[in-house]
This record gives C-alpha cells, sequence and structure tokens, in this order.
C-alpha cells in the first residue's frame, strides 16, 4: 500500500507540474510511444479537462475574447493558479484576480466586469436552498416589531457594482448577438434565484442603498434612515415596505427575525 501511494503521488506530481519526471523512469517504453509520450498523454488530457472546466464556467467571456485571446488566458491561468479542489466547480475562482492583474487583460477593465457576471451567476445557482419567508409571515408582524425588524437573504442574492455596460455586453453574447461597445454605465445590479432559476436586474439607487443596509443585518429602523435621503418622511416607511414586500415575492428572503 505505501508503494501504490507513493506511486500516485508521484503521478499526481508529474500531473501539476509535468517537470516533476520521476515516475517518468518508472514507466515502460513501447515500441510505438517512449515513456515520455505515454505519460504526456496524461498530462495533455488533465489540462483539457481544466480547459473544459474554465470554458464551460466562462462561456460568455470567452464569446467576447475569441478563441486565441481566451486560449491565452486559461494558460496563464492554469500556470497561475494550479487546481487544489477534489472538484472542478471552484477552479475558475481566481479568474477575476487574474484578469486584473494580468497582461493584455487588465487593459481591458469591462473583461473582469464580464467575468465577475459569470461568477455571480454560477455561484447564484449553486447556493443552498432555504425556505423563503412569506408575505403572510410579513403582515402577521405585531407593529412593535417591526422596528427591530431584520431579514436574512438567500445565499444566492448578490450585488454586483458595475462601471462600464458589460451587463448589456454579456446579454447580447447570451443572445449570440453582435456586443455593443464599451462605454461607462455606473449600475448596480441585483442577481438571486427564484424557482431555481437565477434571475437578474438593474436596481435603482435608493433601492440599492436599502438592500445594501438590509444584507448588512440592518434593521427596518435602520433601512428606513438611510431611505430619508431619496423620500419625504412621509413616503419612507411605504417605500421600504414596498423593497421588503418584492424582496420576500421574489424568494430572496429566507429568514424574518
Amino acid at each position: 500500500m505505501h508503494a501504490l501511494r507513493k506511486l500516485q503521488q508521484e503521478f499526481l506530481g508529474y500531473l501539476l507540474d509535468d517537470s516533476a519526471v520521476g515516475i517518468v523512469k518508472r514507466i515502460e517504453s513501447t515500441p510505438r510511444r517512449s515513456a515520455e509520450q505515454r505519460m504526456a498523454f496524461y498530462s495533455n488530457a488533465y489540462t483539457l479537462r481544466l480547459k473544459e472546466a474554465l470554458t464551460t464556467d466562462y462561456e460568455r467571456l470567452h464569446g467576447y475574447l475569441g478563441d486565441e485571446l481566451f486560449e491565452t488566458l486559461m494558460n496563464q491561468y492554469i500556470e497561475s493558479y494550479p487546481s487544489h479542489h477534489p472538484s472542478l466547480r471552484y477552479f475558475g475562482q481566481h479568474m477575476v484576480e487574474l484578469v486584473e492583474q494580468q497582461e493584455p487583460f487588465k487593459q481591458l477593465p469591462e473583461v473582469a466586469e464580464i467575468t465577475r457576471i459569470e461568477q455571480a451567476f454560477g455561484d447564484s445557482f449553486d447556493a443552498a436552498d432555504c425556505q423563503c419567508a412569506s408575505l403572510d409571515q410579513l403582515a402577521q408582524l405585531n407593529p412593535e416589531a417591526w422596528a427591530t425588524l431584520t431579514l436574512r437573504f438567500h445565499g444566492a442574492v448578490q450585488l454586483l457594482p458595475q462601471q462600464y455596460n458589460s451587463f448589456q455586453i454579456w446579454r447580447a453574447l447570451s443572445n449570440e448577438e453582435t456586443p455593443p461597445k464599451k462605454t461607462a454605465d455606473e449600475t448596480c445590479w441585483l442577481i438571486w434565484r427564484k424557482d431555481l432559476v437565477s434571475q437578474y436586474r438593474a436596481l435603482e439607487h435608493a433601492e440599492h442603498v436599502a438592500l445594501t443596509v438590509a444584507l448588512s443585518a440592518g434593521s427596518f429602523a435602520d433601512i428606513c434612515t438611510a431611505l430619508l435621503e431619496h423620500f419625504s418622511e412621509q413616503e419612507t416607511p411605504q417605500q421600504a415596505v414596498g423593497y421588503l414586500q418584492r424582496w420576500i415575492n421574489d424568494q430572496m428572503v429566507c429568514e424574518l427575525y
């Protein structure tokens, strides 16, 4: 068993770093293939599997960059961030870091934003289920409970601030349309999951403020205080309740407490 484990570790070491050639000496050559060629099949297959995972996770980014530049991106990623997790689901989790730091991608800020969009949808889809709160529960709250009311949100809920029209680019790529040119467009987008389907929409500034407070475990009173910058004292409670109702109806809220 010890010898087998050592052999497996050497094999893994070769896959992760083909300069670790010790195991090649333990592989027999054949008339058709040398030991180096036989091992290269495994190494190449492993690299192709990693690239397949990246292509699946970043399909729209691939479409935006094109085959050649995306191939460069994948090669840089595999070299910079070797796989250390048993599941390939998490292999591409550092992609934003790479495109923000490496040439030529860091000169294209929309690339990082498109990458964040793709990551956010993947995280939204994979987030654990929860029993969502209902509008009936909200209606049954005692009047004195409203001031301290706090919300626990579904793990799929994410705020995605954008500086460019990257969502329009992503949407065009999703519809197999020619993406628009990059333009400045400072917008915060909301991504969540409803009925097991990922959803998204742009947020108006007031709802962005309210949702930021709520996601930070702020109370209903805290939300109202933040909204006073956007609405009058008379309008604020009604606006805040409207947001709560929408969030609950969209299955974004797991618990009222």
